[in-house]
């Protein structure tokens, strides 16, 4: 009986030790399962290596979320998510990087200019000050959207609008002007205040300003090019003394440098600005003609509408910066009746008198929407004009013999504040020439027609700098300006009611 009983407790003591066996067997595989996927989630979530360097723009290895951006905090940094293979190849070069990004085409990323005394540094001549945007008005709000795309699908207005390959367009475009700087801030070989005015007018259209990542560097010294030579000159943006210069494109300097300089003001509120923009606004009100138009030197005989034109698109800039400056409305009220005075019977506008001119209509349609804000019937008229044009005259081919990219950049603007059918038709023949005529280093190439002041086929810096600010404008209208009429916003989307 006690035999019996040891080898049952025996053999009970054993089959317990077996079953704690299998127990810990079962634990240890149990923690060595949790350690490993434990190693796998540190590696895999480590702190990604330092960024890689192109230039003075930093390009994330990994792309992580971002805070939303708002209008108080300043515009968004571009961010780019890893790309997918470009469908345009990146051309091999030792002294260009290439960004592809999620539109398929690929973006230049330009070593900058060393300006300072040690390779590699960045030391300007001024200090830069770190600005936001501020109390920034309705119709330049769409330039700060705080929508996840950002400022590329904001406006999209129905369908067809802006796309991400438009985007990626405005992008190559911004990037070539910031290569293309020059060491003193402006831009091009000659016509340098409205060289420099256009490419500072791409950079602020992007909601671009001081403290951008990319661009900071390109629009600050800019702005301080134009406020050094303004002061130089007496608040004269041709960049002259004697007078306006012996040529016809002072006055056209003049209100393009001027126009840059008010909407740069008008998102910075830059005190450093403001005695040449005063300046600079003085001389456009008291240039203006008795029949409300500007002439070449403001020398106050008959109104041309082409002058005109940028005379109003700077004085708008004006009275958007709320400081309320003498005789900027009363300027702007009359300049209507020199639009009145030169619409054509067909509804075209003329240079100087009643016409119907395709190259100056988009001009009037324009500045009257741009002031006036009203859709009469003769705007209507004017709007059919160019469409009708357009159609048989003067295609929107960017080789054809008759192409006018002057035209383009108003008529575009012009379509797009009238809104409804004329803008919808107009943009799908714009949008996708503009576009695909762009080269891959992001500039626009010379032109068979030779266009305003011969630009268009000036294969030359300021050539090139021309035409590629003009493509980038128009390719930001998109969200440049709230149109006047008929707009209704709902949440981050603009839409058009139709005509």
């Amino acid at each position: 009986m006690n035999t019996t009983t040891t080898q049952t407790s025996t053999l009970h003591r054993l089959q317990q030790r077996l079953a704690e066996s299998r127990f810990l067997s079962f634990s240890l595989l149990i923690h060595a399962i949790l350690i490993a996927l434990a190693g796998t989630y540190i590696i895999t979530h480590r702190e990604p290596p330092p960024e890689m360097m192109s230039g003075d723009i930093a390009i994330p290895a990994s792309t992580t979320e971002e805070p939303e951006a708002s209008v108080e905090e300043g515009p968004r940094d571009l961010a780019f998510e890893d790309p997918k293979p470009s469908a345009l190849p990146l051309p091999k070069s030792d002294t260009q990087d290439w960004l592809p990004t999620p539109g398929g085409v690929p973006i230049p990323l330009p070593r900058p200019p060393t300006l300072g005394a040690g390779e590699g540094q960045m030391i300007p001549p001024f200090p830069i000050p770190s600005l936001a945007p501020r109390n920034v008005p309705a119709a330049l709000s769409l330039r700060f959207s705080k929508d996840p795309a950002g400022r590329i699908l904001t406006a999209t207005m129905g369908k067809p609008g802006s796309t991400q390959k438009s985007e990626d367009t405005v992008l190559r475009g911004l990037f070539w002007l910031r290569d293309h700087q020059s060491k003193d801030g402006s831009w091009g070989e000659r016509n340098k205040g409205a060289m420099t005015g256009l490419a500072l007018l791409c950079f602020l259209g992007h909601g671009e300003l001081d403290g951008s990542k990319e661009f900071g560097y390109t629009v600050s010294s800019g702005v301080q090019w134009l406020i050094d030579q303004g002061t130089l000159h007496e608040g004269r943006l041709s960049m002259t003394d004697d007078g306006w210069g012996s040529g016809n494109s002072g006055v056209y300097e003049h209100a393009i440098a001027t126009y840059a300089l008010g909407e740069y003001l008008t998102m910075s509120k830059d005190p450093r600005v403001l005695e040449v923009f005063r300046k600079a606004v003085k001389y456009i009100v008291e240039g203006q003609g008795p029949d409300g138009g500007w002439m070449y030197h403001f020398d106050k005989t008959q109104g041309d509408t082409s002058v005109s034109g940028w005379q109003v698109q700077a004085l708008k800039a004006a009275h958007l910066t709320e400081l309320n400056l003498p005789g900027v409305d009363t300027a702007l009220d009359r300049a209507m009746e020199h639009f009145e005075r030169v619409r054509g019977p067909s509804g075209g506008y003329g240079y100087r008198g009643p016409e119907d001119r395709y190259s100056l209509t988009g001009v009037g349609v324009l500045c009257q929407l741009f002031w006036g804000g009203k859709k009469t019937a003769d705007l209507r008229r004017s709007v059919d004009f160019i469409r009708d044009q357009s159609a048989v005259q003067f295609p929107v081919k960017y080789q054809h013999e008759k192409a006018d990219l002057y035209a383009w950049y108003y008529d575009t603007q012009a379509m797009l504040m009238f809104g409804g059918t004329a803008w919808l038709d107009w943009n799908k023949k714009f949008q996708e020439e503009v576009v695909h005529s762009q080269t891959l280093d992001g500039s626009w190439p010379t032109m068979k027609a030779p266009g305003h002041g011969n630009l268009q086929s000036d294969p030359s810096v300021t050539g090139t700098a021309y035409r590629t600010a003009l493509g980038v404008l128009m390719l930001e209208v998109y969200y440049r300006y709230m149109p006047t009429q008929r707009a209704e916003v709902s949440g981050n989307t603009l839409k058009f009611a139709a005509r």
